[in-house]
């Protein structure tokens, strides 16, 4: 490398490194997915949270709700779809409704909302 311009030194150390850069940014986050998943395996398998629902899926059993803070599984407030129980009636749930609802694992480990009701 004596020989090169310094101009090019730098490019052959900047190509380098964006070779190595994405192989390290994928292994940190796989590493740290893999984290999550055992929080979350490890988090309770009821937990509580209080929203507003944003829209309601009939077909498919879902409701987009905007929730706070879940603290029993370290996940902060934001906006999600669930899935809903089989047993749950969706007559009177509607976008723009504040509600209280209680979360389980169904049998693919996934949290569904297991009840709910709504908060006048």
């Amino acid at each position: 490398m004596q020989n090169l311009p310094h101009h090019r030194v730098k490019l052959v150390a900047v190509l380098a490194a964006s070779a190595i850069v994405p192989t390290l940014c994928a292994t940190k986050v796989g590493a740290v997915e893999s984290a999550q998943r055992l929080v979350v395996a490890q988090a309770a398998d009821k937990a509580s949270g209080d929203g507003l629902i944003k829209g309601v899926n009939a077909t498919e059993r879902k409701l987009l709700i905007t929730h706070g803070p879940i603290a029993a599984l370290n996940w902060p407030g934001m906006t999600m779809a669930f899935g809903i129980a089989p047993g749950i009636d969706l007559t009177g749930l509607a976008p723009g409704a504040k509600v209280t609802f209680t979360l389980s694992r169904d049998a693919k480990g996934l949290y569904v909302i297991d009840e709910i009701r709504r908060m006048e």
